[in-house]
């Protein structure tokens, strides 16, 4: 906008009163001063525009800047987007790979024979085999409140005392865990403090068993839980035999004093071998 325009036509409208001959001093006194008024605010409406535009160059000058930081971003955010789809597609091939692999890696021979065990003794014995883990039932293998092992107990874990110690199943170590229901002792309470006492009883005496059938006791652990790693909720009695239970592991070996002798089950000395038939001579011919 020109500036000037308002003041020049002030001017023209006062020259035109001065020589149209109707001068009229306060009126053109007056248009003067408006002339003048209007001139100064006209010069504050200018420099109040070139303010604003400066400022309107600035911020379009921030905003190209922000744009190009913004396509920067969205191109490294693209980027870890395919490294994320990258990852999780590994993560999932690494899912499946272990979804197909067993938790505990027994050789076909021993875990056959394990399924077999357990289908011998489908009462007493439940077998996992993807745990290696064999379950005997507490209340088939002890009386209430006792740690001696029953006689067909007693036979099951023979036979897998036999199936452990063939030369398949022999780099193999056994964990043998106790469990118990939250039951309060009875008349066994003089015997054994608390449940994690029987139960762990309940576990030497099914160690002492497969000793003595043979498993060197380096390779064998025992523990307890009692009652408190229960399968199934407890009651409000606490009577649950679900719960009383002998869980057997059988996992890799430590190789730890394999060859070793079990001072508690000695080992037979074999019997001498005869003595050699002294070789028949043959006549001659």
């Amino acid at each position: 906008m020109n500036r000037t325009a308002p003041l020049l036509a002030v001017t023209f409208a006062a020259a035109s009163l001065i020589f149209g001959g109707c001068v009229d001093q306060k009126k053109y006194d007056s248009l003067a001063d408006t002339a003048q008024t209007s001139g100064a605010r006209v010069e504050g409406l200018s420099q109040d525009v070139r303010t604003l535009q400066e400022s309107v160059v600035v911020k379009q000058r921030r905003i190209d800047e922000l744009e190009g930081e913004t396509r920067q971003l969205r191109s490294i955010n693209d980027d870890l987007n395919g490294q994320i789809g990258g990852i999780r597609g590994r993560q999932q091939a690494l899912v499946d790979e272990l979804g197909n692999i067993r938790l505990t890696m027994l050789d076909p021979e021993t875990d056959l024979a394990l399924q077999a065990l357990a289908a011998q003794y489908p009462d007493l014995i439940k077998y996992d085999r993807e745990r290696g883990m064999l379950q005997f039932m507490a209340d088939l293998t002890f009386d209430s409140g006792s740690d001696q092992v029953k006689p067909k107990a007693r036979e099951g874990l023979q036979r897998l005392a036999q199936i452990l110690t063939a030369s398949s199943a022999s780099s193999y170590d056994v964990r043998l865990v106790g469990h118990t229901d939250s039951q309060p002792l009875g008349a066994s309470k003089n015997k054994w403090r608390t449940n994690r006492h029987l139960s762990v009883a309940r576990s030497i005496a099914v160690e002492e068993v497969m000793r003595g059938s043979g498993i060197p006791g380096g390779r064998l652990e025992t523990s307890g839980w009692g009652e408190y790693r229960p399968m199934v909720s407890n009651t409000s009695s606490g009577n649950t035999p679900q719960n009383r239970r002998v869980e057997i592991y059988i996992v890799p070996g430590s190789g730890y004093a394999m060859g070793a002798p079990d001072p508690a089950f000695p080992v037979s000395a074999p019997a001498s071998a005869p003595a050699p038939r002294p070789r028949e001579e043959m006549p001659m011919k």
